[in-house]
């Protein structure tokens, strides 16, 4: 960091740039502060107008009205916009409004005193500065003093040809635990191998997880780094942490290409600690480390932190995009999940979500962090919700060290390995035991950073090839250059589904604007064209089930790629269009012949094991095994569907996009799997079937309840009504199969009158079975 400013006899007057949070485009109506006047903080410099548009629908705009304030103290040396002009927030950006002469600019403070005058800063507007480095109580400065330093940097940069990366640590360069199944699991691995080298036993069996855990490091935390006024009877829990496949040649290598950031939501002990296992000699980071104790959020991470002014040179890596907002300085990583089922141990109070899973519902995503509260009373606020947020988290180290889900997760692994070798000795008896085989739980097989390495050079190459063909001039803040990685990555973005028009099926919940749904602005953010319909220019179907009409009419059309959600997040997390095949909605079933093999599951590989498949390098298989199935669960199914009321016919609580048609009506449709369409009432057999015993296999349900009542009453069949309409042809001792579901409309048109009307024919046949009947 620089010190103060030069000898005041040398002293500019400062530009003052408008705030980002104005309600762009705003008008000038008048300037209230002549040039050469005198103003202190709070003296309106100027007064805009501005175009709001009220929430509700229909509303008319209104015109409103506000002020800007001064925000420091000195003379007014001039003006650089003029009343009636119209600023946008490109203009604010890139231009000051004004330029105020300083007695003191006060660039510099520390513990709320200026560096230059000594002034104190408390309770200024000016003491709120910008920080810049890596501690929580470090200077700091003013805009333009920043300015001027990150001008430095950047001119340092570039000599250097290399830009900035800023790293996140969990679950993108380590996963971290505090199970102590881990710490049991590895002192079994170390002592058999320790029995090995001593003397080699072929029968001595290993821990099936001790290769993939051999180099886990482990560390214990002071117990007042476990979280603010919160200490320990004992010890503090041990983690183990576990370094990505790669991540020494990972860092090495970008470390001679960018200048190395940690930017982490644990506690800054915690980052040390993991910093001393990846970096022990400082060569990589350094001191640029800054954790959630100097970030000032638990929540949010903002470049705004580290480079207020100018972000045209920073990568930022991290497995979650919710805490950047998306930034276009991020390169998602593939979340780091080798602990399984352990997650991000220091943001265990984040949303539960899954790598660029679409939401369930339209409920809003969290807003970002507010702006920093003023009064005492919002203070108070905030560091309550933190000390929550922060409780939250521990607890949920606690669970871990008292309820072991690692060793829950091998037990149930064993417990699933044994039955599958048990289904194939049923099979294939051998007539030798094979040796009992353990399997893994934990798997070293990751190569994510591998890709990222990739994507990383592309971005420094694509920058400095731009660099290099722009004509040289002095670096400005705010300025959009052509080498600029907000502007190389969205672009890089982009070309994953350049020239796609997507149509999503049952993807995006009915109540929920397309447009304002997460995973439509992501297909728009990585290239797409987004549609409601089957327009001529769809290229893919994006399907989360089988059978809706946008399936079934993209099929029928022809030309269109009919794909698997999976397909569209997929290529997302790795950044390249994938190809179509392994994720290709397969061709409706063929209509069953046999009723007692007929499924009321399909045989859909979900998006698991999609993932999986894809994760590993292989492909899924288009066929399903049909030893796995037990038929005599399918029969029972069969059974309890035949007795279902013929009246009970609910869709479902939550319909999807696919359910409204361009003109509005609603249409339900199938589910994935899909289900046996509705079923037509089945017509009333004669008395002498009756009589016979029949109705219980094939009657209706009016039929049934005549039988119950003849056998009550002793009724003769004259006494019986049927109408010529309800006998159908019905084959004497033969049993019903059930329609089998196609992936079309469960509902045609005139279906419920048609109902209505059975039913009413119904109930006027059991009154009068009543009133005969006595």
């Amino acid at each position: 960091m620089s010190g103060p400013p030069t000898n005041p006899s040398t002293k500019t007057a400062t530009k003052l740039f408008l705030p980002s949070a104005f309600p762009y485009p705003i008008k000038v109506v008048s300037l209230d502060s002549a040039a050469d006047a005198t103003v202190q903080q709070g003296t309106r410099l100027f007064t805009y107008s501005f175009v709001h548009t009220p929430a509700q629908a229909n509303a008319k705009l209104e015109t409103r009205f506000g002020t800007w304030d001064s925000p420091v103290v000195g003379s007014v040396s001039a003006w650089k916009v003029r009343a009636g002009e119209v600023i946008t927030k490109e203009k604010a950006q890139e231009r000051p409004v004004v330029l105020v002469m300083e007695d003191c600019k006060h660039e510099v403070q520390a513990f709320g005193l200026c560096a230059s005058c000594g002034a104190d800063m408390t309770g200024t507007e000016q003491q709120n500065g910008i920080e810049m480095t890596h501690s929580a109580n470090g200077p700091v400065v003013s805009l333009e003093e920043a300015q001027r330093h990150e001008r430095e940097i950047m001119d340092d940069l570039l000599k250097a040809r290399k830009l900035v990366l800023v790293v996140d640590l969990d679950q993108t360069i380590v996963h971290a635990t505090v199970d102590p199944t881990v710490g049991e699991w590895r002192a079994e691995g170390a002592a058999w191998k320790a029995r090995q080298a001593e003397k080699p036993d072929p029968s001595d069996e290993c821990n099936p997880n001790w290769e993939a855990l051999e180099d886990v490091g482990e560390f214990r935390l002071k117990p007042e780094s476990m979280g603010k006024n919160r200490m320990y009877e004992h010890e503090s829990p041990v983690y183990y942490l576990k370094r990505r496949p790669g991540w020494q040649h990972f860092l090495e290598t970008m470390a001679t290409k960018y200048q190395m950031h940690v930017y982490t939501m644990g506690t800054r002990a915690y980052a040390e600690q993991v910093c001393a296992l990846i970096d022990p000699d400082n060569k990589i980071f350094g001191s640029r480390l800054l954790s959630r104790d100097e970030s000032g959020s638990v929540t949010q991470k903002t470049l705004a932190r580290l480079f207020p002014c100018d972000q045209s040179m920073v990568v930022i890596i991290d497995d979650r995009a919710d805490v950047w907002q998306w930034s276009p300085n991020l390169v998602k990583v593939v979340p780091y999940d080798f602990f399984v089922g352990i997650g991000d141990i220091n943001s265990s109070f984040l949303p539960k979500i899954e790598p660029l899973t679409p939401p369930t519902s339209s409920a809003p995503l969290p807003d970002p962090d507010p702006p920093e509260p003023s009064t005492p009373e919002e203070v108070a606020r905030k560091e309550q919700a933190d000390k929550d947020l922060l409780a939250k988290n521990t607890m949920a180290l606690e669970a871990q060290v008292e309820e072991r889900p690692l060793a829950k997760k091998q037990e149930q692994l064993k417990v699933s390995h044994e039955s599958h070798e048990q289904n194939g000795s049923k099979e294939e008896p051998a007539s030798l035991p094979a040796p009992q085989l353990k399997e893994a739980l934990l798997k070293n097989d990751d190569h994510e950073l591998e890709r990222l390495s990739e994507l990383l050079d592309q971005v420094h190459g694509r920058f400095f090839a731009s660099y290099e063909a722009s004509p040289k001039s002095p670096s400005k803040i705010g300025g959009r250059q052509e080498y600029d990685t907000t502007r190389i990555i969205p672009r890089m973005r982009r070309e994953v589904f350049d020239g796609l028009v997507i149509l999503f099926s049952s993807v995006i919940p009915l109540d929920t604007n397309p447009e304002t749904a997460e995973i439509w602005k992501l297909a728009v953010m990585f290239g797409a064209e987004c549609t409601t319909t089957l327009e001529p220019g769809v290229t893919h179907v994006v399907a989360a089930k089988r059978g809706t009409v946008k399936v079934d009419s993209a099929r029928k059309r022809g030309n269109i790629k009919i794909v698997w959600l999976q397909w569209f997040l997929d290529c997302i997390n790795l950044w390249h269009r994938q190809d179509e095949t392994p994720y290709l909605l397969d061709d409706p079933p063929p209509v069953a012949t046999d009723p007692l093999r007929v499924s009321s599951s399909s045989g859909d590989v979900g998006e698991e094991e999609w993932d999986s498949a894809l994760h590993n390098g292989s492909q899924v298989a288009s066929e399903l095994s049909l030893d796995a199935i037990d038929w005599n669960d399918i029969d029972d199914e069969i059974d309890a569907a035949m007795d279902e009321s013929d009246d009970d016919h609910g869709f479902g609580d939550q319909m999807s996009e696919d359910d409204w048609t361009e003109d509005g009506s609603s249409v339900a449709t199938n589910s994935n799997p899909p289900t046996p369409s509705r079923r037509k009432r089945m017509r009333s057999l004669t008395p002498s079937d009756i009589r016979n015993g029949h109705a219980g296999e094939t009657g209706s349900p009016l039929a049934k309840r005549k039988k119950i009542a003849a056998e009550r009453t002793g009724a003769s069949k004259l006494k019986e009504a049927v109408s010529a309409e309800e006998i159908g042809p019905v084959a004497p001792q033969a049993a019903v199969v059930p329609p089998v579901a196609s992936p079309v409309s469960r509902i045609d048109e005139g279906d419920s009158e048609e109902e209505y009307e059975e039913e009413e024919e119904d109930d006027f046949l059991a009154r009068e079975l009543e009133d005969e009947l006595g």
